[in-house]
């Protein structure tokens, strides 16, 4: 009985082990995600200062 409840613990921690490497993949995942929109916003806003300038152009 003893034997088997060490069996259980050490299968235990290895899932909690298994869980926090999940869960600090899903972060990095997280910041890379972050970190791609923040720089579609920056391709945005210079998209839009382009199409400005373009339009400011025609007028002239």
């Amino acid at each position: 009985m003893s034997y088997q409840l060490s069996v259980i613990s050490y299968q235990l921690s290895v899932i909690s082990y298994q869980l926090s490497v999940i869960s600090y993949q899903l972060s990095v995942i997280s910041y890379q995600l972050s970190v791609i929109s923040y720089q579609l916003s920056v391709i945005s806003y210079q998209l839009s200062v382009i199409s400005y300038q373009l339009s400011v152009r025609k007028g002239i």
